[in-house]
């Protein structure tokens, strides 16, 4: 499992959206990471990360606003791999 780990800076629910055919879908519950990277020169920059985590989950995480927190993460789409 992979984790993503960073300070916490906010815990935010998406705005709920209409199907084509009327169905509501909610909204989803997610929190903003600022995560520290390395870069290839040895310097770092900082990078904000909205993840959508299962609302089951959000108890974990609501009293650690400006916390160095872990969320366990999934891969969705093109990852870029290089040498460090």
């Amino acid at each position: 499992m992979l984790k993503l780990t960073g300070t916490l800076l906010n815990i935010f629910k998406t705005n709920d959206f209409t199907k084509e055919d009327g169905t509501i879908v909610p909204g989803k519950t997610k929190v903003q990471l600022l995560v520290k990277m390395s870069m290839k020169n040895g310097q770092s920059k900082n990078e904000l990360h909205d993840l959508s985590i299962p609302v089951e989950k959000l108890e974990l995480y609501r009293q650690k606003i400006g916390k160095e927190v872990e969320v366990d993460v999934a891969v969705i789409g093109k990852v870029i791999f290089y040498g460090i």
